[in-house]
């Protein structure tokens, strides 16, 4: 398979949620049981430590796919 590595923009959201659910389903990726809404979700994430992978553009229109995401979010030090 064939994919590359960008940063995750805001109109990627709806696939990622998409990813996030299909992990959440499972039991076993998190304590939530639905994925979060954007701004939920922006707030608690690294601006700068969100990367998605694609597939590459195809057909007329273009587009890629997102396939997979990564994000950090803080967490307090005690």
């Amino acid at each position: 398979m064939i994919f590359s590595i960008d940063r995750m923009q805001r109109q990627d959201w709806s696939r990622v949620r998409a990813i996030y659910g299909e992990g959440l389903a499972t039991g076993l990726a998190a304590f939530q049981t639905d994925p979060p809404r954007w701004a939920d979700w922006n707030a608690g994430h690294l601006a700068a430590a969100r990367l998605v992978a694609r597939t590459p553009e195809s057909g007329n229109a273009g587009e890629s796919t997102v396939i997979g995401w990564s994000a950090l979010a803080p967490v307090p030090d005690t």
